[in-house]
């Protein structure tokens, strides 16, 4: 980003740009130790439920496609 010394070489949009960008520079919050605290907690939750939710997920699908068989739903219909 350029300094105030290269102000006058600015155009008015990019002045006014360059003012808001150091507007939101002031104002950033500085993340603590209860983001990297929260991120890790939620990681680890995620983790552990992952395996038992693929299993029921694969189970649904199987009993999805069970039931299509029974009916023979999408191998082009009853001909």
């Amino acid at each position: 980003m350029s300094t105030d010394d290269d102000g006058d070489q600015l155009t008015p949009a990019e002045r006014r740009v360059s003012g808001f960008l150091r507007g939101l520079a002031e104002d950033a919050p500085v993340p603590g130790a209860s983001l990297a605290a929260g991120v890790v907690r939620k990681a680890r939750w995620q983790r552990t439920v992952r395996t038992p939710l693929r299993a029921a997920g694969g189970l649904a699908a199987a009993l999805v496609d069970g039931v299509r068989m029974a009916l023979g739903v999408g191998r082009g219909g009853a001909r």
